[in-house]
C-alpha cells in the first residue's frame, strides 16, 4: 500500500516546493480621520432630433459631474424603433463628441430614437440619457 501512496507523496512535497508564495498586506504609517471623494457622471440629458433627407440633427445640453464640472464629452447611440436594437451613431456623431449637438449623415430610411451618454476618457461613462422622440428617415 505504501508503494501505491509514494508517487502521490513526491508529487505533493515537489509542488510545495516549486511553488512560489505571494502574500500582502496593508501598513498603517499614520493616524486620524480622512475621506475620499468619487467623481460620478450624471445622467445624460434627453436629447431633441431633427430630421432632413437622410440626416438627422441631434441635439442636448451639457451634463455635469455630480460633485460639479462639466462632462468632457458625449457619445451618442441610434435606437431601431421597430426592433429596439441601438448602434453608435455614425457620419457625423461618431465616436466621443465634445460639442452639444452633431448632425447624423446618411441615416437608412426607418423610425429612430437617439439618446446621450457623458463621456470622460476612454472608459469612464455615465448613465446614459432617456431616449429622444421618434423621428422618421
Amino acid at each position: 500500500m505504501r508503494r501505491r501512496f509514494l508517487p502521490l507523496l513526491v508529487v505533493v512535497v515537489a509542488a510545495g516546493l516549486l511553488a512560489g508564495g505571494a502574500a500582502a498586506a496593508w501598513a498603517l504609517s499614520r493616524s486620524g480621520p480622512g475621506a475620499a471623494k468619487a467623481k460620478t457622471l450624471a445622467v445624460g440629458s434627453q436629447p431633441t432630433a431633427s430630421v432632413q433627407g437622410h440626416k438627422v440633427t441631434v441635439t442636448w445640453t451639457a451634463t455635469s459631474f455630480t460633485t460639479g464640472g462639466a462632462a468632457p464629452g458625449y457619445v451618442i447611440r441610434r435606437y431601431n424603433v421597430a426592433t429596439g436594437v441601438g448602434v453608435g451613431a455614425t457620419n457625423g456623431c461618431s465616436g466621443t463628441l465634445t460639442v452639444l449637438t452633431c448632425t447624423e449623415t446618411g441615416v437608412v430610411s426607418g423610425s429612430w430614437q437617439y439618446t446621450v451618454t457623458p463621456a470622460a476618457g476612454t472608459n469612464w461613462r455615465g448613465p446614459e440619457s432617456p431616449k429622444s422622440a421618434v423621428v422618421v428617415v
